[in-house]
């Protein structure tokens, strides 16, 4: 303990109590909502998100505005007593630290609310929310799991991501009560990415990464090298399969379309959870022809082994992306077959059916609906994932018409909801 003399001590209690009484004064202004996000996109949120969310960020406010209130008692108390400097003084340091750790978490949220800056946004946005929500829905029932909410929002960049429900947030002691998905512009209207973002989730709550992982090692029995290279990516992988089975092909080219840089689709970064961009690729082709058969995806394997030939890989892993080609196949089915632990040890595929986006199955649906399809409710309700999938194979396998499958998916995702209609 440090003693002051009489005079010294009362300065550094009277710069305790500035220093408290601002930091103070700035965590009560985040009691308003409207503080960090506008009223208007915290409109947009649907009540199952924006209420636990605006619950959870209320009481973090409320406990900071609290351990405030604590460091103020302490600087009176050491006002009275000098004894207690020490302990008023780690108070205020404890204070503005919890501070900047509600601030980020405040931010984050404010920002991903934010994002919902236009009436038609706020629209796309909100049919991500509920695609995502769908995607996991008949998983997460029949692994006794509860529904998870989801904030869907945007943000530049070439990839999405996800902050789990359920993690630790920032601030102190507080929990995410929502899944905030990252969905970046380039792949607003092709939101794919959306799936393995969802996918992250239910693997979390269903345990299923590690048998990805047991299967992945199983089916690349006989190469070690193989082995350790491919199991750190069964998180990523799993993320994968669960986008396939949701999208089907669409997936896979959108994925390549965020991997496809030449300067590091044959690069391993150290660390780096995800496959390389090349072999990821190759994968998500090799799901397809497992499940479909011959298809598009053969010409696009072909189109990316010839951009970027094996060759060019760092000679560090040259070998092992050569041979991890020949097993691709074997890989795919390991995945597609792995137990999910929440299932009972049954595979994703016997939950979500890939079949239903499949070409045949897709076109069948474009036919069965009719003109009806990219306008109908029902159909954006019911079919909405589907949708996705059909128009993100539209535009692989048509691409001098891609403008015309992205301007279909802007007008039915960004169409007002019967709901606000009413209202």
């Amino acid at each position: 303990m440090i003693t002051l003399p009489a005079a010294s001590a009362r300065l550094a209690v009277d710069d305790l109590e500035r220093q408290t009484a601002h930091w103070l004064a700035a965590a009560t202004t985040f009691l308003d909502a409207e503080e960090f996000a506008a009223e208007p996109a915290w409109r947009s949120v649907e009540a199952q998100v924006g209420l636990p969310l605006r619950r959870q960020l209320a009481h973090i406010v409320t406990d900071l505005i609290a351990s405030g209130r604590s460091a103020t008692a302490l600087i009176r108390a050491a006002r009275l007593d000098p004894r207690r400097l020490d302990a008023a003084a780690r108070a205020v340091q404890s204070f503005r630290r919890r501070y900047a750790q509600v601030e980020v978490t405040l931010d984050f949220f404010g920002d991903a609310v934010n994002s919902r800056t236009s009436g038609q946004l706020r629209a796309a946005l909100q049919t991500l929310d509920r695609l995502a929500e769908d995607s996991m829905a008949p998983v997460l029932a029949q692994a006794g799991q509860l529904p998870v909410p989801v904030l869907v929002y945007l943000d530049k960049g070439m990839g999405a991501s996800i902050l789990r429900a359920g993690i630790r947030l920032w601030a102190p002691g507080s929990v995410n009560p929502v899944a905030a998905i990252k969905i970046v512009r380039h792949n607003l209207y092709r939101p794919t990415s959306l799936f393995h973002e969802s996918g992250h989730q239910v693997a979390f709550l269903t345990g299923w990464v590690p048998s990805v992982r047991a299967s992945i090692t199983a089916a690349l029995d006989g190469d070690p090298e193989l082995q350790s290279m491919w199991a750190p990516w069964s998180s990523e992988i799993a993320a994968d399969v669960f986008a396939f089975v949701h999208t089907g092909f669409a997936s896979v080219t959108a994925l390549y379309d965020v991997v496809g840089d030449a300067r590091s689709i044959l690069r391993w970064p150290v660390g780096d959870p995800h496959p390389i961009g090349y072999l990821r690729t190759l994968l998500g082709c090799a799901l397809c022809r497992c499940v479909f058969g011959p298809g598009s995806w053969d010409a696009l394997e072909q189109a990316v082994a010839v951009s970027h030939p094996v060759e060019r890989a760092d000679p560090t892993v040259r070998a092992l992306v050569a041979r991890s080609r020949s097993r691709l196949n074997a890989i795919a089915l390991a995945c597609l077959g792995s137990p999910v632990p929440g299932l009972g040890g049954r595979p994703m595929t016997s939950v979500v059916d890939p079949t239903r986006v499949s070409p045949s199955a897709l076109a069948d649906l474009e036919h069965d609906a009719g003109a009806s399809l990219w306008v109908s409710p029902h159909w954006r309700r019911t079919e909405g994932i589907r949708l996705i999938a059909l128009a993100g194979l539209r535009e692989a396998e048509r691409p001098l018409d891609a403008a015309l499958w992205i301007a279909r998916a802007r007008d039915w995702m960004t169409a007002e909801p019967p709901s606000a209609r009413a209202a």
